[in-house]
């Protein structure tokens, strides 16, 4: 069992306190959440202090296990693209393919894959002491958001189905997509790395409260499925009308070329998602089809919220003091 998310060091346990009880849950999901007690959980089966690596060995380490991840999920993209290729040959006079071809019993692996890119992605841009802090000054709790921003956008650069866009089209769909995305990747962190979210001020407007609200929306669904999270994360990047009063295709700002391997990721995706909570509902088909009936009506609902909060936004935040990136990301320049 690893010892520390990012930084582990030959160090007393003693230095490493439970904010808590002292007996938090350690499991495959929440082990990141309590490194006090993952340490104790860690001895108590028999780990050896002295085998602990030192943090250089840790450097090379982390380094081969990232180089590795990177070529699985390279490898399996590459085995995906073929596939894709290989049935758009035998399916020409369509438009795009059934992805139900693309997945067998591989597709649980594909996402755990995917979900390590992510984690591997936050753990090297996200700062440990990293807390979501709303205060007054809606400026401040703005460009908080660049981090994590900046987390997500190297998390998609290393999907082969966004790789493949020209990069003005990348920018089309950051641009258009990633500020309804926000809540979703706060809540995520939040389970992930327990990062806190602190609403110390109702904000104008109680916009505060309006931004935590929809940080929790997903709570229901997938309070402990982070896999799922990551799952929706990607569907809607890949959406050409999450946001906007028409479809990215329609108001020609994508290229028909751009526009069939935007519609290939996205169906491939959601296809994916299928398959996922097929699997997590143990092949119940009806219960698969009203979890992804909720996921629809809670994501129509996170659509009305952002609507809300950016409309506040519009009329309360200070752009000349607003981040670069959050100007683009919520459309000010």
């Amino acid at each position: 069992m690893q010892i520390y998310r990012t930084k582990t060091k030959i160090v007393c346990l003693e230095q490493f306190i439970c904010r808590l009880s002292g007996e938090c849950k350690i499991d495959e999901r929440s082990r990141r959440q309590c490194t006090a007690c993952r340490l104790r959980k860690c001895f108590a089966m028999g780990m050896i202090k002295e085998r602990i690596r030192t943090e250089e060995q840790n450097q090379r380490h982390r380094a081969l296990v990232l180089e590795n991840r990177r070529q699985k999920f390279k490898k399996y993209q590459q085995q995906q693209e073929e596939t894709r290729l290989r049935i758009l040959g035998e399916h020409h006079h369509q438009d795009f393919c059934s992805t139900s071809y693309l997945f067998s019993n591989s597709h649980l692996r594909y996402i755990d894959l995917i979900f390590d890119l992510f984690i591997e992605s936050s753990q090297q841009i996200i700062p440990e002491d990293f807390i979501f802090k709303y205060d007054y000054d809606l400026t401040n709790v703005l460009n908080s958001y660049c981090t994590p921003i900046s987390c997500l956008i190297m998390f998609f650069k290393q999907l082969s189905q966004f790789q493949q866009l020209p990069v003005d089209d990348r920018l089309i769909l950051l641009k258009n997509n990633i500020k309804i995305l926000l809540p979703l990747l706060t809540h995520l962190l939040n389970t992930t790395f327990d990062i806190k979210i602190l609403v110390n001020h109702p904000g104008p407007n109680y916009i505060n409260n309006k931004i935590a609200y929809a940080s929790s929306l997903f709570e229901d669904i997938a309070l402990d499925d982070n896999k799922l999270l990551i799952l929706l994360i990607v569907i809607f990047l890949f959406c050409p009308c999450l946001f906007t009063n028409e479809s990215l295709y329609d108001a020609g700002y994508i290229n028909n070329h751009s526009r069939q391997l935007i519609q290939y990721a996205y169906d491939e995706y959601t296809q994916l998602l299928w398959y996922y909570i097929l699997e997590k509902c143990l092949d119940q088909e009806e219960q698969a089809v009203l979890t992804y009936m909720k996921i629809v009506t809670t994501f129509l609902h996170l659509q009305n919220v952002t609507s809300e909060i950016y409309g506040i936004v519009e009329c309360s935040v200070q752009v000349d003091q607003l981040h670069m990136m959050m100007q683009s990301v919520l459309h000010l320049t």
